[in-house]
Parts: C-alpha cells; structure tokens; sequence
C-alpha cells in the first residue's frame, strides 16, 4: 500500500520550475535532534523561501551544511528578498503530531543568483 509519506516530490513540483528558483526571504540556523530534544550541533540552514512559479506558495527548506553564500544581511541589503536556486531540491510530507500533513523540503545547496 502506498501511503502519502512515501511521495517524493520534484523541484518542479515544489518551485514549478525544474531548476529549483525561488526567492529566499529568510534563514537560519538549523540543529540536529536526539531523543526529541534539540542539541547545541549546528548541521544545516533553514531558508524561508517564497515560490512565483507556484501561486507564490511559501515553504522552508532544509539546506545541508553551515557555510551558504546566502545570508540575513544580504536578504535585508536587498530589500528582504534574493533570487536563489535550490541544488536538488525535495520534499515529501509528514503527518505532525496534530494529525495534520506538512511538507518536509531539503536541497543539498543553494545558490544565489544575480
């Protein structure tokens, strides 16, 4: 039986573009968990980012590493919105613990773009 959780979702489905644009209207510090618990062990970025080519759909995505060319300063320099592309953009969805499906995103870079 397939179950709504084990649904990949492409770039083009989550951006409506294949290429994974999107403008990126915040970030920030993402942490690993252990036992349901935040720890202190940075291990990603969390980009806020708003989708034109999808109705301008909101999501937040999980972007591997520490180190990003994008950062708060350059978002706020640039009047709260970059251009950005999502490397290997993905989603797939959760149920929370309220019973309500989310749509989990991660990419393995970010890139902005000029």
């Amino acid at each position: 039986m397939i179950r709504v959780t084990d649904i990949k979702l492409t770039a083009e489905q989550i951006a409506g573009v294949n290429d994974g644009s999107a403008l990126a209207v915040g970030i920030s510090d993402g942490y690993e968990y252990a036992d349901g618990k935040r720890t202190e062990k940075q291990t990603h970025k969390k980009v806020e980012a708003v989708m034109p080519n999808n109705k301008y759909e909101k999501i937040m995505v999980k972007v591997a590493g520490e180190k990003h060319p994008l950062t708060a300063e350059l978002i706020a320099q640039n009047g709260g919105t970059v251009k950005v592309k999502f490397k290997n953009l993905t989603g797939k969805f959760y149920r929370s613990n309220g019973g309500d499906y989310m749509l989990s995103c991660t990419a393995s870079a970010v890139e902005v773009v000029a």
